[in-house]
């Protein structure tokens, strides 16, 4: 795997969750605002165990050279199905886009094509195609804000009675799932620019403040019907009058889409390749067993709850703290493997 660099790191992180504000479904309110606040200082706290890890000089790659499986097999479970919620958050808001595909499983194979081809192309590559995606997002930003200042109303910023700052900010972690990708990026990049990492926590938090502040001003009483805020906020904020802007903002969904099952294929096969070098089809599998588990969440009736927490804190939190409480015992995790 490629080495990358703290700012690629940052941007594919970022990606990742501008692609989850895209399908948030909760409802919306000025409690939103202060429970993102509260989400990303949680997720800012949660990272200072793997940050004090790597400060250490530890490598996961030395780590899983010991003959330890267990712990990246958790994380490539985890990717997996946090790939499988991504299929089908993408089946779900896919219903509110003109996409010219509709069917689950179509869906599924496209976009499980194109992910094939994005990982097996490395790291590296992944990281620079995620710099033009970020210019996609800027510019399509660029033109949601165009279409959106002149329908702001402040007055709209008022409490609500569905919605609480503690409710907000408890689903709005939930959807944090970049950390663990985070513990495992770290590993690629140098460690010495761990903690310049966390700048894509501040630009998600501000890009969240962003399209909330947007959906809350802009579609007002529309907000409380709205399944999908933001894709009823792009249908509202129109720039031009004689032509819709909606393929821009269908390119962009799409292309997150690509680019987080992309980041997640890469580290599950990365992962399954140090652990088993000798197996062949590693982003192959990954992908599969992501469609699988989309495919199982879908019969299921799955929705973002307290596991999604309780999975977050576990791999971005618990796990590299038990790991810096024995690293003076295990000195040998420091050390890249020898051939």
């Amino acid at each position: 795997m490629n080495r990358i660099r703290s700012g690629q790191l940052t941007t594919a992180l970022l990606l990742s969750n501008a692609f989850m504000l895209m399908c948030m479904s909760a409802p919306m309110g000025m409690e939103s605002m202060w429970g993102a606040v509260i989400a990303f200082v949680l997720q800012g706290i949660l990272c200072i165990p793997m940050l004090l890890l790597y400060k250490e000089g530890f490598t996961l790659t030395a780590y899983c050279s010991r003959k330890h499986y267990i712990v990246p097999l958790l994380f490539v479970l985890y990717f997996i199905v946090r790939g499988g919620i991504s299929f089908l958050l993408l089946w779900k808001g896919s219903e509110h886009l003109s996409l010219p595909f509709s069917q689950p499983l179509i869906t599924a194979a496209l976009i499980g094509a194109v992910c094939l081809y994005t990982a097996s192309l490395g790291l590296r590559t992944f990281a620079r195609a995620g710099t033009i995606a970020f210019g996609f997002l800027i510019f399509t930003l660029g033109i949601l804000l165009l279409g959106a200042w002149q329908r702001i109303d402040f007055q709209q910023l008022y409490p609500t009675a569905d919605n609480t700052v503690f409710g907000s900010a408890m689903h709005i972690l939930s959807l944090g799932d970049t950390l663990p990708a985070l513990f495992v990026l770290l590993s690629f990049t140098d460690q010495k620019s761990a903690f310049s990492s966390l700048r894509f926590l501040g630009l998600s938090l501000l890009l969240w403040e962003v399209i909330l502040f947007l959906c809350i001003t802009v579609l007002g009483n529309l907000l409380s019907a709205a399944e999908y805020p933001f894709f009823l906020l792009t249908s509202v904020s129109q720039p031009l009058t004689t032509q819709r802007a909606d393929a821009f903002y269908l390119i962009v969904f799409v292309l997150l889409c690509v680019i987080r099952l992309t980041l997640l294929t890469v580290l599950s096969a990365h992962l399954l390749g140090m652990l088993f070098p000798g197996l062949r089809c590693r982003s192959i599998l990954s992908i599969l067993g992501m469609i699988g588990a989309a495919a199982a969440f879908s019969a299921m009736g799955f929705e973002e709850n307290l596991w999604c927490i309780i999975g977050i804190v576990l791999f971005a939190c618990v796990i590299p703290l038990l790991f810096c409480l024995r690293m003076k015992k295990n000195p040998e995790w420091k050390e890249e493997p020898t051939s």
